[in-house]
C-alpha cells in the first residue's frame, strides 16, 4: 500500500483547493434587450424632414458590451403599406454594464420623400412613422443580431412648431400643408 508523504498531502490539499475555487463560475451572459424608446420630429420643412430615433439597449450583465452597429429604416404608412423615407445608422458605441444605454440617431429625409409624407399627412390629418432595423451587440465572448421595430402616429398639429405660422414672407401651417398636398398631387399624377 502506498503511503502519502507530507509533500503529497500538501500537494493534494492545494489541488483540491484549486479545483473547488475553479468550480465557481460567473453568472451566465444574458441577451440584452434592444428597442426603440422614442421617435420624434426634430425639423420639418417643405424640403426636408428630420426624424430622431432613440434606440434603447438594456444590458442585464455585470460586464459592459459594445454596440458594433445599429442600422434601421424609417417608413411612413400609407393605406397600411410602408413607404420608404430614409436610413439611419451609427457604429462603435459602448454599452454600460447592469444598465441602460440610449442612442439618439437623426435621419434626414430628402425633399421628395418628405413631400410624399406631407401629402399623406394633409390627406389624412395624421401620419404613422415606422422604424425597423437591427442592432449588432457584443457582450464579452458572445454577440447577437437583435431586430427591433416600432411606430408612432403624429397628428398634423405636431407639425405646427416646424412650419412658420403667420410670419411675414412665410406660409402658415394650413397653407403649408395645402401647398404640400398640391405638390404631392402634381408629383403623383
Amino acid at each position: 500500500m502506498m503511503r502519502l508523504t507530507p509533500h503529497c498531502l500538501v500537494f493534494l490539499f492545494f489541488a483540491v483547493f484549486l479545483l473547488i475555487c475553479g468550480c465557481t463560475s460567473e453568472p451566465p451572459i444574458k441577451e440584452p434587450v434592444v428597442s426603440v424608446s422614442d421617435i420624434s420630429l426634430a425639423d420639418v420643412s417643405l424640403k426636408t424632414m428630420t426624424v430622431n430615433t432613440t434606440v434603447f439597449i438594456d444590458n442585464p450583465n455585470q460586464v459592459g458590451g459594445h454596440l458594433n452597429t445599429v442600422m434601421f429604416d424609417v417608413w411612413y404608412l400609407d393605406g397600411g403599406k410602408p413607404k420608404y423615407l430614409g436610413h439611419g445608422e451609427q457604429a462603435n458605441i459602448a454599452i454600460i454594464e447592469n444598465g441602460n444605454t440610449r442612442v439618439e440617431i437623426p435621419v434626414i429625409i430628402s425633399n421628395l420623400q418628405a413631400l410624399y409624407a406631407l401629402g399623406s399627412l394633409s390627406q389624412k390629418g395624421s401620419i404613422i412613422l415606422m422604424v425597423n432595423g437591427s442592432a449588432f451587440v457584443d457582450v464579452k465572448v458572445t454577440s447577437w443580431e437583435m431586430k427591433f421595430e416600432d411606430e408612432r402616429e403624429f397628428a398634423a398639429s405636431e407639425f405646427d412648431a416646424y412650419l412658420p405660422v403667420d410670419m411675414p414672407g412665410s406660409v402658415n401651417v394650413t397653407k403649408g400643408i395645402e401647398t404640400a398636398k398640391d405638390i404631392w398631387l402634381q408629383i403623383s399624377t
